[in-house]
């Protein structure tokens, strides 16, 4: 196959297109570093295919004299930049970076190798245990859940169902065989995180490169630029390219085709994150070759399990004691808790407060600007872990805000209170959780607990559920479910759903709670709904064409009808009327009210 070289545009085998590119850059831009762009002139003793000093011809290096009265410019010229980014550029076609001194390639593996005892020296040795891709830094300007990501396995915190030993998504990831994933799950409980720990895999490897975009700021020219770079990988350096999209729910159906040729082909290995139903939002034909993982929300103790360890890394100490009341006991909080998850992450805090004690001797000047003097309260903790709604991402936000209004002192539940206030309920008005807590409502009611019904009526208004839609499903409720068993319910709901409609919100929670409540009390008798969908039952699945009407239920209006038949045998006398048959011949003695 025959491959164009970036810098002269001239054709050759994929075998011969990588030593013919360095050469051609060599001869564009030279040997020096400054950037300078151009072939030097042959009397300068420079081969203009080579880029290399001839052996025949050895100069002696002339001084360079500037002309009376000019001033020798300090900047690199404009053109000096323009050729330092078309180098860039070009070194890029070859999947490497632009060096000062462009020179023999030089392995990956062996400069991580060189760069080590510089990293043991600089780095403390606790942040390579905990596994952290990035500084712990509190004045680089990074919020603290993007610096807090793990980089493997060992320090990812939840989600065990889709990790755990012997699962799926944990062999892939160990094998560093990736495969079309689709990751799910609410805010904050780790789908960029794994993506995280992917690119970690990633990085250095002779088989994989690691692409991350977002569809919030990309579009279909960057996938498309994408994937041209992923072909001149995969033909040069047979590197396969992984593409992680994250918030993959924001292209469009039409956008998500894009990725449609290059994921069948193999091209590329699709890794999508999403907080909404992919089967809504995602292309059928790029769901069926794609795996959806589903993630869960955090339960508390993953949460106060990764701020433990966020505090422990900043050198802030946890006091425990205010957790505890004055005999000494817990509170009820702690009821709550299994008695086998507390051991475990008592357990596991004891073993890295020791891992962290013994290392703590050999840090130099800190990973963190956070006053040592500075603590954070047990209960505290515990309770932005209960409040945070499953968010690591929002427990570690609340965690930066206390740390860096605070410098001294003990930072307590009130802190915490003041600093994480739920000014707002999870929930979708056009997503998922839009139609779950609408299904809840009406099962609720038609179950007879009024005490669930007045709960996620409550949940849908805090919300912030459009009154007018739970109004709607309180009619559709009166009528499915109460039916003949309260037939004033309907009229309830009616004059529920007139009077959202002219006072509005805020005033109208207590009408839709109030409705609620009367619906689910009511006497409940659905037996028109139930011989209703026996009746649909019938007409979708019956054999054969439908029967016709038979002709004495038929209105004769004409002559002609008449004639035919049309009425013959019916009367208006309502004791005659009782003993026509009024199904179909076919469909007499099919009763669909079940006594």
């Amino acid at each position: 196959m025959d491959v164009e070289c970036p810098v002269c545009g001239a054709t050759f085998p994929s075998s011969r297109i990588e030593s013919h590119a360095e050469e051609c850059i060599q001869a564009r831009f030279g040997d020096g570093g400054d950037g300078s762009g151009g072939v030097q002139k042959s009397g300068g003793g420079i081969s203009p295919v080579l880029g290399k000093r001839k052996c025949s011809e050895p100069q002696s290096p002339q001084p360079q004299t500037d002309a009376p009265g000019t001033s020798k410019p300090t900047n690199p010229s404009p053109s000096n930049k323009k050729s330092r980014q078309e180098q860039v550029q070009a070194w890029s076609f070859l999947g490497k970076s632009s060096r000062g001194s462009i020179g023999p390639r030089q392995n990956s593996r062996d400069e991580e190798k060189a760069r080590e005892p510089e990293r043991e020296a600089g780095t403390p040795k606790t942040q390579a245990q905990m596994g952290m891709g990035r500084s712990n830094n509190t004045s680089c300007g990074v919020p603290l859940a993007e610096r807090m990501r793990p980089a493997c396995l060992d320090t990812y915190v939840g989600q065990e169902s889709v990790l755990s030993t012997n699962s799926f998504l944990r062999t892939l990831l160990q094998k560093d065989s990736f495969t079309n994933l689709i990751l799910w799950g609410p805010p904050g409980c780790g789908k960029t995180s794994l993506a995280n720990i992917v690119s970690e895999r990633c990085r250095g490897s002779e088989r994989w490169r690691f692409v991350k975009m977002s569809a919030c700021t990309s579009g279909v020219g960057d996938v498309k630029a994408v994937v041209k770079e992923a072909n001149s990988s995969q033909q040069l350096r047979s590197r396969r390219t992984i593409i992680f999209l994250d918030e993959v729910h924001r292209f469009n159906k039409a956008q998500q085709d894009v990725f449609l040729p290059h994921v069948e082909s193999g091209l590329i290995t699709l890794i999508g994150a999403t907080t909404e139903n992919p089967s809504f939002t995602l292309n059928s034909a790029l769901l069926s070759r794609c795996r959806v993982i589903v993630l869960e929300a955090l339960r508390p103790a993953h949460i106060r399990k990764i701020m433990r360890r966020t505090l422990r890394q900043m050198k802030v100490r946890i006091e425990d004691s205010e957790a505890k009341n004055e005999n000494g006991e817990t509170g009820e909080h702690d009821e709550d808790e299994s008695s086998s998850e507390e051991e475990t992450e008592e357990e596991e805090t004891e073993e890295e407060e020791e891992t962290e004690e013994n290392e703590r001797t050999r840090q130099s000047n800190g990973t963190t600007q956070v006053s040592q003097r500075v603590k954070m309260s047990g209960e505290a903790l515990r309770w932005i872990s209960e409040m945070s709604g499953g968010d690591a991402r929002c427990a570690l936000n609340t965690l930066q805000i206390l740390l860096d209004t605070h410098t001294t002192g003990l930072i307590t539940r009130d802190h915490a209170k003041e600093a994480l206030q739920r000014s707002h309920v999870l929930y979708d008005r056009k997503g998922d959780e839009h139609y779950n807590f609408a299904s809840a409502l009406q099962k609720s009611i038609r179950g007879g607990n009024d005490n669930a019904a007045l709960y996620w009526t409550m949940r849908m208004i805090q919300g912030g559920e459009d009154p007018r839609f739970i109004a709607r499903r309180l009619l559709r409720t009166a009528a499915e479910d109460i039916g003949l068993g309260a037939p004033e319910a309907l009229t309830m709901a009616t004059s529920t759903m007139q009077a959202v409609q002219m006072l509005g919100m805020p005033e109208s929670d207590v009408i839709l709670a109030q409705c609620a409540v009367y619906l689910a009390r009511c006497q409940h008798n659905p037996e028109v709904y139930l011989a209703m969908a026996r009746v649909k039952d019938m007409i979708q699945n019956s054999p054969g064409p439908l029967p016709p009407v038979p002709l004495h239920l038929r209105n004769a209006s004409t002559k002609l009808m008449k004639d035919l038949g049309y009425g013959r045998g019916y009367s208006h006398n309502p004791q005659h009327n009782r003993d026509i048959s009024y199904m179909p011949n076919t469909l007499k003695g099919v009763k669909f009210f079940k006594s």
